[in-house]
């Protein structure tokens, strides 16, 4: 494997594993606009549940996908599904549908994850893989730090779909 491919797949998955992280803690910070906007405090717990319900199955279509047909159509399905999800979430104008739209969030982000993965044993070296799985975990870190923040901001300049639809751009944009 050339040293241009595993730069490829090293940027491409730190890429993608930011984008999820930024998304997971955006959605918590931006969350009691959405409950009080949709008027969904009933559901609220349900917008996080869907998420980790759906990317568990997510996860574990891709591994035997994956296995099947190779990570890449799953991570592209993925990377669409995730996308999609944004958009609807975003879009929702009921708590209902933004619940929906969580759900296929959380699928999306379970099949590429996993697909991810897939494609780092493929294609990276042995010996390089524990730097690149250590680039991976700091992923969350700048999210971690800076997303509740300048979610908050969003939140308040431009209303909370903005979390969902400019996610939406970068994830579509990333996968492509």
């Amino acid at each position: 494997m050339s040293d241009v491919s595993t730069r490829s797949i090293t940027w491409g998955a730190a890429g993608l594993i930011t984008l999820f992280a930024i998304e997971y803690i955006a959605v918590g910070t931006a969350m009691p606009s959405v409950a009080r906007d949709l008027d969904g405090l009933a559901l609220y717990s349900l917008a996080f549940g869907a998420t980790v319900a759906t990317s568990v199955v997510g996860m574990m279509v891709s591994g035997w996908w994956s296995d099947h047909s190779g990570p890449k159509p799953v991570l592209l399905t993925g990377c669409l599904s995730f996308a999609g999800g944004l958009l609807l979430a975003g879009l929702a104008p009921t708590m209902e549908l933004f619940v929906v739209g969580r759900g296929l969030q959380g699928w999306g982000s379970g099949l590429a994850t996993v697909s991810i993965y897939v494609i780092i044993a493929q294609g990276v070296p042995d010996e390089r893989r524990p730097a690149l799985f250590s680039m991976l975990a700091a992923a969350w870190v700048i999210p971690g730090l800076a997303g509740p923040v300048l979610t908050g901001v969003v939140v308040e300049q431009w209303g909370w779909r903005w979390v969902f639809w400019e996610s939406s751009h970068w994830c579509s944009s990333l996968s492509s």
